[in-house]
């Protein structure tokens, strides 16, 4: 431990060298004592006296040579517990200073990004070498566990990103992707979207891992879901064939006992349950992404389409329709017509009273020609509105779909794919108004047809009004 120049300046002799000195100092003494008292004797005393006093002085010699040591060991002693306490004292003060003041300096400077030879230059140096080795090298570890800290927080963030990345962008583009063509999904996807490393091969293979794993599992589930909705397209295509034949059979049936009102009247009441199964099987077929079952070669007239759609209804007899002149719909149309306002119609009749009509109202506009279906229920709060209007805005098919009600989920995608423009509103008769634009292009116009229509099989009334 280092000194300073006023304890050196203290600092006395070794207690052997200063008994050495005490022993030459009274053998210089001595030994002139000892030859002037031998020297004024007799002759014949002289060897007595020389002997007794060489005695005598060794002994002196001895004695004060003793007394000298012990002095200076005892002075020694003293002095040196005085420098141990003034540098036991110094020590504690140096080692106080640096764990109550250097050391959180050290933490805090590291936290600010500050080196510790910065942050120790603007404090006086530590005296004491072993404390000023044991600050620098907490300093250096402080130092090196904070770029380690930083460099894990790094990581952290980068992983973050990362797995933030593939939840919110890579997977919801993976899933519109696949959804659009599955076979390509995965190449369009690493194209639009490639994978940026974090910078730890570790980190990135078990992220890469990862992301295999949910796009082989989401692929799998989606060819699953195909095999799925192709079954069930198949099936219900099949179920819509056999009441398609089973129609057939019985208007042939009422062709040929026409003549008796009676039985008659069974096989209309028994087309009408053949043709509101046929609607199920339909709907199950859309919904699956299958095809129409039903093509018309020519144009189908509006108010037939309004015939036809009451008639795939349990309470057809409620619906008011409106004549429509000569206006017709396209064939490769007509049938998506009808099942959309064959919905439209079901949903009015179900969600309004028994004993309430339902209305259909048409009007021409710039646009095409909107056909209006209004009843007198209770109508739909915000919320229903929303929902209903996003199942018409965004359609979804059987994978897609949330709960059990399918009506406007047909409505969707049969719009979507004939660009109807379908919307909701509040009806004049209080309940709920669902309006259905034809555009321009699909319509086109036919021969005059009789005012007053008051269908068979179909529509309770057609109540005639020229548009």
């Amino acid at each position: 431990m280092p000194i300073d120049s006023r304890d050196r300046s203290r600092t006395l002799p070794h207690p052997a060298h200063q008994a050495l000195i005490a022993l030459l100092v009274t053998a210089a003494l001595v030994t002139p004592a000892w030859s002037w008292s031998v020297a004024v004797v007799g002759h014949h005393d002289r060897a007595l006296v020389a002997t007794v006093t060489g005695v005598f002085g060794a002994a002196l010699c001895v004695a004060l040579t003793v007394a000298a040591h012990r002095a200076a060991t005892l002075r020694a002693v003293r002095d040196g517990r005085v420098r141990a306490d003034e540098i036991a004292e110094s020590l504690e003060r140096e080692a106080a200073r640096v764990t109550d003041h250097l050391l959180p300096t050290l933490v805090e400077g590291v936290r600010a990004g500050r080196t510790v030879q910065e942050t120790l230059a603007a404090h006086p140096p530590i005296r004491n070498a072993v404390l000023d080795r044991l600050l620098r090298t907490t300093g250096a570890e402080l130092d090196l566990a904070a770029r380690r800290a930083a460099h894990a927080r790094a990581l952290i963030a980068r992983c973050e990103r990362r797995i933030i990345d593939l939840d919110r962008v890579w997977l919801s583009l993976l899933v519109t992707r696949v959804r659009e063509d599955r076979c390509t999904a995965v190449e369009h996807t690493d194209r639009e979207h490639p994978h940026v490393p974090t910078g730890h091969p570790s980190l990135d293979d078990a992220l890469a891992s990862l992301a295999d794993h949910v796009r082989d599992e989401l692929l799998a589930a989606a060819r699953r879901t195909d095999t799925a909705l192709a079954a069930t397209a198949a099936c219900g295509a099949r179920l819509r064939a056999g009441l398609e034949t089973t129609d057939a059979r019985l208007r042939v049936l009422r062709e040929t006992h026409g003549d008796r009102p009676e039985i008659r009247e069974d096989l209309v009441e028994a087309g009408r349950v053949v043709a509101r199964t046929g609607r199920i099987a339909d709907t199950l077929v859309t919904l699956a992404g299958g095809g129409p079952g039903r093509r018309h070669p020519r144009p189908i007239a509006l108010v037939d389409a309004l015939r036809s759609a009451g008639r795939r209804i349990g309470a057809h007899r409620r619906v008011r329709a409106p004549h429509t002149g000569g206006v017709a719909v396209l064939g490769h149309a007509a049938e998506a017509l009808i099942r959309v306002l064959t919905e439209l119609l079901d949903n009015a009749t179900v969600f309004s009273g028994p004993d309430t009509d339902v209305h259909v109202r048409v009007e021409e506009g710039e646009n095409g020609i909107s056909v209006m279906v209004e009843d007198a229920g209770p109508g739909m709060n915000r919320r229903e509105r929303d929902a209903a209007r996003d199942l018409v805005t965004s359609p979804r098919g059987l994978e897609g779909l949330e709960g059990d009600r399918t009506g406007l989920a047909v409505v969707g995608l049969l719009a979507s794919r004939h660009r109807f423009d379908v919307t909701f509103r509040t009806s004049p008769y209080g309940g709920l108004g669902a309006a259905v634009l034809i555009p321009r292009h699909l319509v086109t116009a036919v021969r005059p047809v009789p005012s007053v229509i008051v269908a068979e099989e179909g529509v309770g009334r057609v109540a005639g009004r020229a548009l």
